[in-house]
C-alpha cells in the first residue's frame, strides 16, 4: 500500500489523478492540432455542363482550382499552433508539479496526525497508570479522594484527546487519498516519518532555478511566441492569396480545348484588417505583460517561501534544543518526586501537559517546514 513514503504517494497520484490526466490529454490534443495547422486548403474539382438542350449536352467542362496561401502565412500558422502546444504541455507540467507539492504537504499532515495519535496514546497510558496507582494507594496512604478525582478527570481528557487525534488522522488520510485520486476510505500504509530535506540552499539559487524551470513561466513564454506569430500573421493579411485553376473543355464535335485561371482577392477592407492588427498588437502586449508579472511574482513568492522556511527551521532548532529537553527533564523529575512523595499530583500533571504541548507544537512546525519546502519545489519547477 502507498503511504509509507512520500515518494510512493506522489508516484501513485501521478498515475491516478483525474486532474493530471485531463491536463495531459489537453496537451496531447494541442500537439495533434499542430499537424492540422499551416497546410494549404483542399483543391476544388468542378464539373460543368454547357449548352444543355433537347439534343443533349453541348460541352463538358472538368476543372480543378487550388488556393495558395503565400508570403509565409502557413509557416506562421504552424508556428502559432506549435507555441500553443508548448504552452499546453507546460501547463500540464505545472499541474503535475503542483499536484506533487500538494501531495507532499498532505503527506506531512498525514504523518503528523499519526504521530500526534501516538503522543496522545502515550500520555493517556501514563495518566491511566497514574490513576491506577492512586486508586491503589487511596485509603492506604495520604492520597485523598480529590487527587483520585483529578486523575480521573485527566484520564478522561486524555481519552478524549486520543479520540480527536484519531479523527484528525482519518481526515488527513482521506485528504491524501483524494489528492492521489482514490476513495477516501482506501487504506494507507503507516508513514515512516517526514521526508529528509536539503538544508544547503540559497535564495538566489532557488530563484534562478525558478526562472529557468518553472512550468507556468515557460507557458507564458510560449504564449508570447504564439501572440507574436498572430501579430505577424495579421500584418500579412494585407497581401492577398492567389487562386490557380485549369479546366478541360470537351466538345461532342470539334476539337477539345482547355482554359486556365489565375485570380486573387483584392484587400479592400482595410478598416477590418487595421482592427485585426491593433487587436493582435494589444494581445501581444498583454502576453508580454503577463509574462513579466509572473516573473516578478515568482521571485516574490520564492523569497516569501524561503524566509518562512528559514524562520520555521530556526523555531524548530529552538524547540529541539531549548524547550524539549527541559520539558522532558521536568516530567522525569516530577515522576520521581511523586513516587517519593515530595511532588504533588497537580505538578506532575502540569509537567505532562506541558511536555505534550511542546511535542505537538514542534510537530506542527515540522509540518510547516515540509509545506514551505514543497512550496519552494513547486515554484522551482521540481525537486530541489
Amino acid at each position: 500500500m502507498p503511504g509509507a513514503t512520500v515518494e510512493s504517494a506522489v508516484a501513485l497520484a501521478r498515475r491516478l489523478s483525474p486532474e493530471l490526466a485531463a491536463s495531459v490529454l489537453n496537451a496531447d490534443a494541442a500537439a495533434h492540432r499542430v499537424g492540422a495547422a499551416g497546410v494549404q486548403p483542399d483543391p476544388t474539382v468542378t464539373l460543368q455542363a454547357w449548352d444543355v438542350n433537347s439534343r443533349g449536352v453541348g460541352q463538358r467542362w472538368i476543372g480543378v482550382e487550388q488556393q495558395f496561401r503565400l508570403w509565409g502565412k502557413t509557416d506562421l500558422e504552424k508556428g502559432i499552433a506549435q507555441a500553443d502546444a508548448d504552452a499546453a504541455r507546460r501547463q500540464s507540467e505545472a499541474i503535475e508539479v503542483d499536484l506533487g507539492a500538494r501531495v507532499k504537504t498532505a503527506y506531512a499532515l498525514y504523518g503528523a496526525a499519526q504521530r500526534a495519535v501516538d503522543l496522545s496514546k502515550s500520555l493517556k497510558q501514563r495518566v491511566d497508570d497514574l490513576l491506577a496507582l492512586l486508586r491503589l494507594r487511596y485509603g492506604a496512604s495520604s492520597v485523598d479522594q480529590q487527587e483520585v478525582i483529578k486523575a480521573e478527570i485527566e484520564a478522561a481528557n486524555a481519552a478524549a484527546d486520543v479520540a480527536r487525534r484519531e479523527g484528525d488522522a482519518k481526515s488527513a488520510a482521506a485528504r491524501l487519498n483524494a489528492l492521489i485520486g482514490r476513495a477516501a476510505r482506501t487504506p494507507l500504509a503507516a508513514p515512516k516519518g517526514f521526508r529528509p530535506l536539503k538544508t544547503k540552499l540559497t535564495l538566489a539559487g532557488v530563484q534562478d532555478l525558478a526562472r529557468s524551470s518553472n512550468s507556468q513561466l515557460a507557458a507564458t513564454h510560449a504564449q508570447v511566441r504564439a501572440a507574436t506569430g498572430a501579430k505577424e500573421l495579421t500584418d500579412l493579411n494585407y497581401y492577398p492569396d492567389i487562386t490557380a485553376g485549369a479546366t478541360f473543355v470537351q466538345r461532342p464535335t470539334g476539337e477539345n480545348s482547355g482554359q486556365f485561371l489565375l485570380g486573387f482577392k483584392v484587400p479592400l477592407q482595410y478598416e477590418a484588417k487595421d482592427a485585426e492588427q491593433r487587436a493582435a498588437s494589444a494581445s501581444l502586449g498583454a502576453a508580454h505583460a503577463r509574462n513579466e508579472a509572473l516573473r516578478i511574482r515568482l521571485d516574490g513568492d520564492v523569497a516569501e517561501a524561503w524566509f518562512r522556511l528559514e524562520a520555521v527551521r530556526k523555531a524548530i532548532k529552538i524547540f529541539e534544543q531549548r524547550q524539549l529537553p527541559p520539558a522532558r527533564l521536568s516530567v522525569e523529575t516530577a515522576r520521581k518526586g511523586f513516587d517519593a512523595g515530595t511532588t504533588d499530583l497537580a505538578t506532575l500533571l502540569e509537567s505532562e501537559r506541558r511536555l505534550r504541548a511542546i511535542e505537538l507544537e514542534l510537530l506542527a512546525y515540522k509540518v510547516e517546514e515540509q509545506s514551505k519546502y514543497a512550496d519552494l519545489e513547486r515554484l522551482a519547477g521540481g525537486s530541489l
